[in-house]
């Protein structure tokens, strides 16, 4: 047997340079040979050598070396510096605005509040529920900054909304704004040309990227495989915030991301989301929390991503057209951006002065720090301390209803302490859920939830009947599906959240979050408001348990359990729940009224859907997948 190239492969793998410490083979030789890719030779090595090895064992261990390679993969010192001089050439260095005050920002109605703020020390907050609303307040505190801009999000796709948010930072960043972005690289961009496009557009226009797989802004499926492999449980641990901070002043949290399916820009399918924007003191408070991010060793500047950096020295950037005429849509949410009688009615009056806001975040290095998770005063801790206080109703909105085993006791110590409390949950049917793997897994705690919870759960319609007061009608067709991505609760009709937090696994564990915890009654009105909308039965359906058969119910019942409490196997055919809707000329009852039965119609366990397969998927994942569970 020849193992010419296994020996290649593993003397580069082990031959490491002494002074910088990062394998050549991923740095300086595609920087020297600006032709050649380390990942294109790299990827013939591994092929070559791989189909050449004789047995399973060789082969193995080939494997290993390569995930090592891969998870080890960085630019080197010298790069950067050739990067870093390069885009500082390639950047613009002209500012637009000679008022180094103003900065010839919009005069923005919301200036008013902010000084009032200053004056009685009370932060306000305003509730944003329509997802072109949102964009449009984005754009006009973009507009009226004066200072900095500071952004997080989990996803930044370059569409419609994405792109047009981008321009309208880089037109910040020419009058003098200092403008910094983060984004979680998983799910983000997908285009290195673009990257190191927007990495070059302007000195006061900064993107970085949290955790970044294999250090590059593109993954190609060999890649993404290769990191499941190697990496897991790093590339896991991902930014989740969602944060937007204008000069200190003005912080939105909520669950949007930078993407058109979250402002009412795409035709096929859209998120309704909430935002919460709060003006006042606290707000220096997620400048804080954004800094540290800043600075964390997770986040890594965009340029210096390898494939990114390679465009960089190649020269082959994308190029876009910055100043290209609005379309239609974007001409339409500018206008609302831009009108200040507009946005005093609609925004500006919606505007309540509560009695405490806090912001929380968690810490940039939770995912990787049992310590850090352990011992911050993170938003897992608070919502739980929150929720533990529960007395009289709690009102909860949430995508994914998948809890972790810590908060399914807290759920269940607070019915054995106070069995008359109202549980009700907004949540997504499997026909408007964008991750039918994560129902499947709600699916199975069904019985758990509505029996020893006692919970009442609404599933969102992917057609809800007041969607054209939930969205903005003209950019959607008869055809658009919509799904539920906010997160939300309310305990008591006085403490609410509004963030970024799933109330699942991965936001407990594996996520940083963010969000307010709001104290006041008029603002837990309004989004109780809001949220109990969502639940009415023309929006919702609602899942309750089944009409019990004497002895044969009790019996299935004590199965189902067991059958739960597997491991891995969740085979019980017979299900405790299913959704209901009611009857034309009835009236709405609770479940466990007399007359539910008499008012309400079954409609099977996954209404709406025209798709088999996607329900076979999510029995099959239901019965076999809850291994994955703390991932979900």
């Amino acid at each position: 047997m020849n193992n010419k190239y296994l020996l290649i492969i593993f003397a580069r793998l082990v031959n490491k340079d002494k002074e910088t410490k990062e394998r050549p083979l991923c740095t300086e030789n595609f920087v020297d040979n600006s032709k050649r890719n380390c990942f294109v030779l790299f990827d013939w090595l591994f092929l070559k050598t791989f189909f050449q090895l004789p047995n399973v064992k060789q082969k193995s261990l080939l494997m290993i070396f390569v995930l090592l390679f891969l998870s080890g993969c960085e630019i080197s010192r010298q790069t950067k510096a050739q990067v870093t001089q390069i885009i500082a050439v390639q950047k613009d260095q002209v500012v637009t605005c000679q008022d180094e005050i103003n900065r010839c920002a919009l005069l923005s109605p919301y200036e008013t509040v902010w000084k009032e703020t200053l004056i009685d020390k009370k932060n306000q907050a305003q509730i944003l529920n329509i997802g072109m609303e949102a964009l449009a307040v984005r754009l006009h505190l973009i507009r009226a900054a004066k200072k900095s801009i500071d952004i997080q999000s989990f996803i930044w796709v370059n569409d419609d909304a994405g792109h047009l948010v981008i321009k309208e930072l880089l037109m910040a960043a020419k009058r003098g704004v200092q403008v910094r972005v983060i984004i979680d690289q998983l799910f983000s961009m997908g285009n290195s040309h673009f990257v190191a496009e927007i990495s070059a557009l302007h000195k006061n226009l900064s993107f970085r990227v949290y955790n970044p797989v294999l250090g590059e802004a593109h993954t190609s499926p060999f890649d993404y495989f290769s990191a499941l492999a190697c990496c897991l449980a790093a590339m896991n641990k991902r930014m989740h915030n969602k944060v937007f901070v204008v000069d200190g002043q003005y912080g939105m949290v909520g669950g949007r991301n930078y993407q058109s399916r979250y402002y009412d820009w795409d035709q096929s399918f859209n998120y309704k989301d909430r935002d919460v924007l709060a003006i006042g003191p606290e707000v220096t408070q997620m400048v804080s929390s954004f800094n540290s991010f800043w600075n964390s060793e997770y986040v890594v500047p965009s340029e210096y991503l390898i494939d990114v950096a390679r465009r960089i020295l190649n020269g082959k950037a994308s190029d876009h057209d910055w100043q290209a005429p609005p379309d239609d849509k974007t001409q339409i949410v500018l206008a609302w951006a831009l009108d200040n009688n507009r946005i005093q009615e609609r925004w500006i009056n919606d505007l309540i002065k509560v009695e405490r806001l806090e912001f929380y975040s968690d810490p940039h290095d939770k995912p990787f720090n049992k310590e850090s998770r352990k011992n911050s005063e993170h938003l897992t801790k608070k919502i739980n301390e929150i929720i533990k206080g529960t007395h009289s109703k709690l009102l909860l909105q949430t995508p994914y209803l998948v809890f972790t085993k810590k908060a399914r006791k807290i759920f269940k110590k607070l019915r054995k302490d106070n069995p008359n409390y109202k549980l009700v949950v907004s949540t997504n049917s499997l026909a408007s859920t964008d991750a039918y793997y994560v129902y499947a897994i709600s699916f199975k705690y069904k019985r758990f939830y509505l029996k020893e919870l006692g919970m009442s759960v609404h599933e969102f319609r992917p057609r809800p009947a007041d969607w054209q007061s939930m969205f903005v009608p003209d950019q959607i067709s008869e055809e658009t599906r919509f799904g539920m991505h906010s997160k939300s609760f309310v305990v008591d009709d006085y403490y609410a959240m509004i963030g970024s937090h799933n109330f699942d696994p991965r936001s407990d564990y594996l996520n940083t979050e963010a969000g307010f915890i709001i104290e006041s009654k008029a603002f837990a009105k309004a989004l109780t408001d809001d949220i109990e909308r969502d639940t009415l039965n023309h929006n919702s359906w609602l899942v309750a348990a089944k009409e019990q058969i004497p002895f044969f119910s009790d019996i299935s019942g004590a199965f189902a359990t067991l059958s739960r409490k597997l491991p891995f196997f969740d085979i019980w055919p017979f299900r405790y729940a299913t959704s209901y809707e009611l009857k034309p000329d009835h009236q709405p009852v609770t479940f466990g009224h007399p007359d539910f039965y008499q008012n309400y119609e079954a409609v099977g366990n996954f209404p709406g859907m025209d798709l088999p397969l996607k329900q076979i998927q999510t029995i099959i994942i239901s019965a076999f997948g809850g291994f994955a569970e703390p991932v979900m």
